[in-house]
């Protein structure tokens, strides 16, 4: 029997100014999977992240969240996912906690998540009323990883989650990322960093080959 896969992707294809930057791009994933998205710059990796998480639409191929085409299933496929790319999608004219409090009202979140214990993972709990515009670049990013971890959600896409973050904290993220993918979550990531999960099986996809 033909196990069917939680997140799917068939047939994809990405031009960009005439040009194709990915041709055909097929992807099944299940949970405790892990994708990692390979390639050179310029490749199509961060093109490939957007269209799957439902930000840009694919000159051609189709997505699926739990067998249902996402373009018909939207609401159900976002509240499942969260994406997060180069932009950090963080507020710079709000602070650490108005950005996170932001998020929780906007996934209609009643119940307190546990902001005190990852701020303090992430070592932002001295900046928790700092605005986030007087953040650095690494500091910034780890607001940004701070939703992953304050509203789970069975599956992640992120683009070049270690940028910017320095030793601990990319051990942290790692270990965060473990963790998430043991108790059944799914991840599609691309890194120019190699990285290494106990105990996780890393499928790859290379692009620009």
């Amino acid at each position: 029997m033909t196990i069917q896969a939680t997140f799917s992707a068939t047939h994809l294809t990405c031009f960009r100014q005439n040009r194709a930057l990915f041709t055909d791009v097929n992807i099944a994933i299940y949970p405790k999977h892990i994708l990692s998205v390979e390639g050179p710059n310029g490749a199509g990796k961060s093109s490939l992240l957007r269209i799957l998480s439902g930000l840009t639409t694919p000159c051609s191929g189709s997505i699926y969240w739990q067998g249902q085409d996402i373009e018909h299933e939207r609401e159900t496929f976002l509240h499942a996912m969260h994406y997060l790319g180069h932009r950090n999608g963080i507020k710079l004219g709000l602070s650490v906690q108005e950005n996170l409090t932001l998020i929780q009202h906007q996934l209609l979140i009643t119940e307190k998540p546990a902001y005190d214990v990852i701020l303090e993972k992430l070592n932002l709990t001295l900046y928790r009323n700092t605005l986030v515009n007087h953040l650095s670049a690494g500091q910034k990013r780890r607001v940004a990883l701070a939703k992953l971890l304050l509203f789970p959600k069975p599956l992640w896409i992120v683009d070049e989650p270690l940028t910017s973050l320095d030793h601990d904290t990319q051990l942290f993220f790692l270990s965060a990322l473990t963790t998430h993918l043991q108790l059944g979550g799914m991840a599609i990531i691309t890194s120019h960093q190699p990285f290494k999960l106990d105990d996780v099986v890393i499928s790859t996809l290379r692009l620009g080959t």
